[in-house]
């Protein structure tokens, strides 16, 4: 029999969670990032480099709304 693995009442595991600093770093990033991606959009997307730019902060975004997602339910 395989051992179990604690999770919530969510489903989500609870065993393997992050550092506090980590997760307010995430929280804090997926805060700010829209801000910059929303001046950027505004701005004009005319070139490759700043779609590719765009793209990679709305990817990062979602990563840090991941990480962050448990931060202050402690």
């Amino acid at each position: 029999m395989a051992p179990s693995i604690p999770t919530n009442d969510r489903g989500a595991l609870t065993g393997t969670s992050l550092p506090a600093p980590i997760k307010a770093a995430a929280f804090w990033t997926a805060v700010l990032l829209p801000f910059f991606a929303f001046a950027l959009l505004m701005r004009g997307l005319s070139t490759p480099v700043e779609y590719a730019f765009f793209v990679s902060l709305i990817a990062v975004n979602v990563v840090a709304l991941v990480v962050g997602h448990g931060y202050g339910n402690e």
